[in-house]
Order: structure tokens, then C-alpha cells, then sequence
């Protein structure tokens, strides 16, 4: 069946199939006589070219940030360059400082006879270690209670002390304290029944001790600090406490470290340092 149409001004020729069906090939469109010239958009049965795919622009899709990302991005940051750099080169805590009026500390951390010994210097509140872990030697029998000390037991006594002059075979590193050079005639008395017990002196005894430390010993004694130890020279409480350089092995109740790591320990301190033996 043929039906026609007359839509805007043209005539079209439609066979019509059927119920939903397509039109024929064979649909005619024939322009009506009072057809306008320009046919109208609407009634174009020419389709719209496609855009050009360089016209259109199609916008990106905005990347989905999940909760987690959002969390992270805000609770974990990434340190600047510069915080790296600031936290690389911050030095370490020193730890289980007493709590002591100083601001300089040698803090000497005892097992068996060995001893690891820190520098540490107090820096805005926090105890700071500021030379490094030092490995060194105390008491062959260990670090015992200040109270439990006696002459000759070969034990270091534990506790936190002044730090005193400082002498030896070698000349003044470079310390802030008094320094003398010794020679085969210093001593140190260790004769509890002496009135000198406890103190340095110089030979001959000439019956004033009957016994003393030489303090002329190369190598070990090149550089000792004294460690304010039984300074009220009560007798039999242990004499002759010193730090000095170290012989690799324990002591008779002295603190010892390494010859450079000594040398850099006696050039930092300042007066009022104090040591702390655990």
C-alpha cells in the first residue's frame, strides 16, 4: 500500500510492510510545487556528518582517590630533601643519663669488663651523643655498688663522680684542666694504712707508705684523667681510679678507652663534666 505524505512542503511516497517494519527501497521523495527552496533542518533526510574527532573534545576522567590515599596523603607526608639531610645528621641520644646537674656527661655502660663509654652533652633538654660509641674496659671484676668497693678487689666502683686533673708520660693534649708530665718518682699511694692514702706523691717513701702505683707507665698512663673516687680517703675504699688509655683488656678498677678516642674525650670536656659508671 502506498500512502502519501506531504511534510513541509515535499511530497514523500511511502509503501508501508507492516507493523513495525522498515520502509521499501523503493520510497520516493518528490518536491512539492510550493516546496520551499531551502528544505528545513528537520525535514532533511540527509544525516549530520559525524564530528570531526579532532573537534571533539573529550575530558579526561578525574582519578578516583581512595580513602586510603586521601589518609596517607595526609597523615604520613614526605619529608623534604632538607628534613632527610636534618635527620641524617642529628646525632643520637645518649641513653639513661641520670639526671645530674651538667651539661657534659661520660657515660660508661658496663658488661662484665668490658664497657661501652658516650660522649653526651645536653642540647636543648636532651642528652645527645656527640663523639660516637666507644669500646673500653673496666674492673676485671666488673662494676660494683660505690659502698661494696674495697682495695684490691679489682672491680670498678659504680656511680657518678667529678672529673679531675689530668697527667701522664705525654704532654697536655690540649685540655681544659691542669696537666702534669710524670716520671719514675710519681706515685700513687695505695696503702690503706697510710696518712696518704689515696693521694699522688713522689719517691722516696722514706717509710711515709708501703705501698704505691707508679704513675711513669708508658703506653698506658701517655694520657689518665683522675675520677674523683673516695676523695674523703677513707681507708680501704679503693684508690687510684683513673681513666687512661686502653690495654684491650680489664682493669684493677680503672675506666680505660681507646688512645684517639681518649685524646678527643679529654679535648671536649669542659669544667664541671662528670662521669657516670653503670
Amino acid at each position: 500500500m502506498t500512502v502519501r505524505l506531504v511534510v513541509a512542503g515535499v511530497t514523500v511516497l511511502v509503501l508501508v510492510t507492516g507493523c513495525g517494519g522498515d520502509p521499501a527501497p523503493s520510497a520516493l521523495a518528490t518536491p512539492s510545487p510550493t516546496a520551499s527552496p531551502t528544505p528545513s533542518p528537520r525535514a532533511s533526510l540527509t544525516p549530520r556528518p559525524a564530528p570531526s574527532p579532532t573537534a571533539r573534545v573529550t575530558p579526561r576522567p578525574t582519578p578516583r582517590v581512595t580513602r586510603a590515599a586521601r589518609v596517607a596523603a595526609t597523615s604520613s607526608p614526605t619529608p623534604s630533601p632538607a628534613a632527610r639531610r636534618t635527620a641524617a645528621v642529628s646525632p643520637p641520644t645518649c641513653p639513661r643519663v641520670p639526671s645530674v646537674r651538667a651539661t657534659q656527661v661520660v657515660l660508661v655502660v658496663s658488661s662484665g669488663s668490658s664497657a661501652v663509654l658516650r660522649a653526651c652533652e645536653k642540647r636543648g633538654g636532651v642528652w645527645v651523643s656527640v663523639l660516637g660509641r666507644m669500646h673500653g674496659h673496666v674492673g676485671l671484676r666488673g662494676v660494683v655498688p660505690a659502698g661494696e668497693k674495697r682495695e684490691g678487689d679489682r672491680a670498678t666502683p659504680a656511680g657518678v663522680y667529678t672529673l679531675g686533673r689530668g697527667f701522664g708520660v705525654r704532654a697536655d693534649p690540649g685540655t681544659w684542666f691542669s696537666w702534669e708530665r710524670t716520671d719514675g718518682y710519681d706515685v700513687w699511694v695505695d696503702d690503706p694504712g697510710s696518712d696518704l692514702y689515696n693521694t699522688w706523691q713522689r719517691k722516696p717513701a722514706s717509710g711515709r707508705w708501703d705501698s704505691a702505683e707508679d704513675l711513669y707507665v708508658p703506653g698506658n698512663y701517655d694520657y689518665v684523667q683522675v675520677i674523683d673516687y673516695n676523695t674523703a680517703r677513707v681507708p680501704g675504699r679503693g684508690s687510684a681510679i683513673f681513666l687512661h688509655v686502653d690495654h684491650q683488656s680489664g682493669t684493677f678498677g680503672c675506666v680505660t678507652v681507646p688512645r684517639s678516642q681518649l685524646i678527643a674525650l679529654l679535648r671536649w670536656e669542659r669544667a664541671g663534666a662528670l662521669i657516670v659508671i653503670r
